[in-house]
């Protein structure tokens, strides 16, 4: 048997089968871009008093933005208390760990002035619960400086490390941590002995180190830059900086000069430390370890007052 194709009967079956083919979608925008374009022609449309509908709330905006600017941030920023402030704190390394402090400042003097104004709790205890938050604020921002000091030298060891690897320089992390550890030996034989030669007290400091003629190098410069800006005895040497210590060897060509994205990754990890630090002393150690002992000394102070009072009633 023979069986024969029709070229048009195949054609016509093949055509129509496609048609029933699911098509494959092409996106030329994902959603988030589609809404933000949306928003961003409404915006540009309301800007231009083509929407009736959102002319009176961007009107109103713009009203009371320029009211703030003008009556309330001009005369803040304009402030004498604050330019002052702005130029003793402009070169101030400790500029991010003061904000988060004033912060925190801020926060507890609110509750400080709810408690002292709370009419329905007595008024010991009122006095008491503000005493208490105060002094758990004192002590909490002591505790995160302290804190944020202690482990300040670790983490520029632990950051140097990172940016040894960064410029294929291994040896980068060990001249640092060799000319800090040599000017504090010096810095804590000075504390012993005033009096005694600096350069001596150099040279022992060098002993065990194994260092390196750029650590040598650097070292030897710090001692002879105290001495230049000491009237008579040297009483300490200045401490050396990862940044300083970076920008001294990219000026003495050692190393290479850094990229932005490095140099700013650097900054961040400074900045990390400190806001880990004073979250935690602020965030978690406050409410979780004192403000609870705190209260609770404060009921028994209270109880003990009013028992006293009652035996001095009595009697």
């Amino acid at each position: 048997m023979n069986i024969t194709l029709h070229n048009n009967t195949y054609n016509k079956y093949n055509q129509n089968f496609n048609n029933c083919r699911p098509k494959p979608q092409s996106f030329t925008a994902n959603a988030s871009a589609v809404t933000i374009d949306a928003a961003e022609k409404l915006i540009e449309q309301t800007g231009k008093g083509g929407s009736s509908f959102f002319k009176p709330v961007s009107d109103f905006y713009n009203k009371c933005s320029l009211n703030i600017a003008k009556y309330i941030t001009s005369k803040v920023a304009d402030s004498k208390v604050l330019n002052y402030t702005a130029d003793k704190l402009k070169n101030n390394n400790n500029l991010f760990q003061h904000c988060l402090t004033l912060g925190s400042l801020i926060t507890s003097g609110l509750y400080m002035q709810r408690t002292l104004t709370n009419d329905k709790m007595d008024k010991d205890r009122k006095k008491t619960l503000a005493v208490n938050q105060f002094l758990t604020f004192l002590l909490s921002t002591i505790g995160a400086y302290s804190l944020d000091k202690y482990l300040k030298s670790w983490w520029e060891n632990v950051t140097s490390k990172y940016v040894g690897l960064q410029i294929n320089d291994l040896n980068f992390n060990k001249n640092f941590k060799d000319i800090k550890t040599a000017i504090n030996k010096v810095n804590k034989a000075l504390k012993k002995n005033p009096n005694a030669d600096i350069f001596k007290l150099g040279e022992n400091a060098k002993e065990g180190l194994n260092m390196s003629d750029i650590g040598k190098k650097y070292f030897e410069h710090a001692l002879k830059k105290a001495v230049e800006n000491s009237d008579s005895q040297v009483k300490s040497v200045s401490g050396l900086s990862l940044n300083k210590y970076i920008g001294k060897l990219v000026k003495d060509e050692h190393i290479p000069k850094l990229s932005k994205e490095l140099g700013d990754r650097i900054a961040g990890m400074g900045l990390l430390r400190s806001m880990l630090v004073f979250g935690f002393v602020y965030r978690f150690f406050v409410p979780v370890v004192v403000t609870k002992p705190a209260n609770w000394l404060c009921d028994k102070y209270l109880e003990h007052k009013k028992s006293k009072n009652n035996v001095n009633n009595a009697a």
